[in-house]
Order: structure tokens, then C-alpha cells, then sequence
């Protein structure tokens, strides 16, 4: 029986709580996020998760919108975009499976920092944040493995943010 779908705001977007199949519990398992973690800690997560179905180009999230939201892709590609003061958006990035995203606010609060984009057809995990926190809170061991892999990653995309701004022309320092 396949469990019930949500209608959601955004068309494209399909959303139910429920069963993954082999191939998607094989991306929970080696995702950079959990692949420190044990089966049974990996559970907690995979209890939480929730299935959702994108169509190429659905708004997954908006930039400056409040995030309530972790996702891990178990099949497809997204774009990350922000938009520059003139108003143009700019890609930050193309994300695939076994990534995350939408970390940065159960770090810090703020709103969402960029856009993104189901680049093709793709398929998430969807986490609320209060019970991802909940988990990690609740379990000190997991909490330091994930906040680990969270710092792994944050790092190496401000590392990569800092190589694209090395490419921009000079700017002269007018402060």
C-alpha cells in the first residue's frame, strides 16, 4: 500500500511519509551526512524522513525564506542560486545525490541563505528540522558524528566559495 500524498504549494511537488526503496536506503547508508553512523542510529533518521518528488526547475527553497527543512537527494541534481544586488541569479552550485542541503539553518536560525532548484528530476529526503535537532540533542554520540560531517561539508564549500571569489576581477578597496 503506498502511503498518503500531501498536496504542496509548489506544482512539481509530491510529498509522502513513508517507505524508500533498496536504492534510496543505499544513499541514506553512504551519504557523507550518516555514513558514520550505525544501522540503528541511521534509523532514527530514515523514521523521520520524508519522501519527496520534484519536477526539473520546482523551487525546493526560496532564498530569505524561513527554513524549517534538512533534505538529503536520493536521485537527481539541484542548483543552488543567489541573487546578486542587481538582481541577477547566480549558480553557487550543482548538488547530487547522496548531498545535503538546507543545513545552515538548523545551525543558525537565519533565513534561507540561497535558493535552490530541482536542476532535473530529483528525489529527497525531507527532515524537520525540530526532530532532526531532537535526535541530536537526544543522542549525544550521533549528534557529534552529524554536526561533524555538517562542519566537513560547510567547510569545503566555503573553501570552494573562497577559490570562485580568487577568479572575480580586482575590485579596489574603497574602506
Amino acid at each position: 500500500m503506498t502511503p498518503p500524498v500531501q498536496s504542496m504549494p509548489f506544482p512539481g511537488r509530491r510529498i509522502m511519509k513513508g517507505r524508500f526503496t533498496r536504492e534510496h536506503m543505499e544513499v541514506f547508508r553512504t551519504a557523507y551526512l550518516f555514513q558514520t553512523l550505525e544501522p540503528a542510529e541511521l534509523g532514527l533518521f530514515m523514521e523521520k524522513a520524508m519522501y519527496a518528488d520534484m519536477a526539473p526547475n520546482s523551487v525546493i527553497i526560496r532564498e530569505d525564506d524561513p527554513g524549517e527543512h534538512l533534505f538529503l537527494i536520493l536521485s537527481g541534481k539541484v542548483r543552488v542560486t543567489k541573487r546578486t544586488f542587481e538582481g541577477i541569479e547566480q549558480i553557487l552550485g550543482i548538488l547530487e545525490t547522496g548531498d545535503f542541503f538546507g543545513e545552515m539553518v538548523l545551525l543558525d536560525r537565519k533565513s534561507r541563505s540561497a535558493s535552490v532548484y530541482a536542476h532535473t528530476r530529483v528525489e529527497l529526503a525531507k527532515f524537520q528540522h525540530s526532530e532532526v535537532s531532537a535526535i541530536l540533542n537526544d543522542n549525544p554520540r550521533i549528534g557529534l558524528k552529524v554536526l561533524r560531517a555538517f562542519s566537513e561539508v560547510i567547510s569545503l564549500r566555503l573553501r570552494n566559495a573562497n577559490d570562485k571569489l580568487r577568479s572575480l576581477p580586482f575590485i579596489e578597496r574603497t574602506f
